[in-house]
């Protein structure tokens, strides 16, 4: 049986704004077509300052097997509501309500290779949670496990690279690992991300030391 393909709607790069029009994602990615995405980082303070991140499944066609954003994704034509709230609970199995979570607002991203053209409005958002890694589940067979990474590792891997032990969830064991800059998704550290990630940052330490946000990726 043919796996039918994911339909986005096609924003205007210029303006950043949706154009009601539907296009293929397969064609979105080969010709630049920008789209939204979502993406969720989930932090914590217990037992440590900390950043959650997602274990992509073996099978994924793109970064198997890598430390990628606690939730992402695209949004399917016609979605217009509860976003991010889909994709957690697919990915990670939670739920939370709206005023939970903290609008970072979009980064506008843009990759181009020799297999890609990708250009998308990135809706970011932060949720302080402190629940223990074994409340998450996978419900999509998309994400295969959680790390629990602390904060300052993950800043000092922009810096330097060298290992740290953490703890992970596989949906049926916690685990204690030992991960370094090259178990993370490549494109992080890409030039493309250097703002989003500054951004990101200066955000979780914001929430982390007045419990309010002021930055934004906008």
């Amino acid at each position: 049986m043919a796996i039918k393909e994911e339909i986005l709607e096609e924003w205007n790069w210029e303006q950043g704004v949706p154009t009601g029009n539907p296009v293929a994602r397969s064609i979105a990615h080969k010709q630049g077509i920008a789209h939204e995405g979502v993406h969720l980082w989930v932090v914590r303070t217990q037992p440590q300052k900390e950043i959650l991140f997602q274990m992509r499944a073996s099978h994924k066609d793109m970064y198997p097997d890598y430390l990628d954003i606690t939730v992402g994704g695209h949004v399917p034509f016609g979605l217009t509501s509860n976003k991010i709230q889909k994709e957690a609970y697919e990915e990670i199995g939670i739920t939370f309500d709206e005023k939970q979570l903290i609008d970072l607002g979009y980064y506008r991203y843009e990759e181009i290779n020799d297999l890609l053209f990708h250009r998308e409005f990135q809706r970011v958002y932060l949720l302080l949670s402190n629940n223990p890694l074994s409340s998450y589940s996978f419900n999509d067979n998309e994400v295969s496990s959680i790390y629990a990474v602390p904060l300052d590792y993950c800043k000092n891997l922009f810096i330097k690279d060298y290992s740290v032990t953490v703890e992970s969830f596989n949906g049926t064991d916690t685990i204690v690992t030992t991960i370094s800059k090259k178990d993370f998704h490549p494109l992080l550290f890409a030039p493309s991300m250097e703002r989003y990630m500054e951004i990101l940052f200066q955000a979780i330490d914001e929430l982390f030391t007045k419990g309010t946000v002021s930055v934004s990726m906008s």
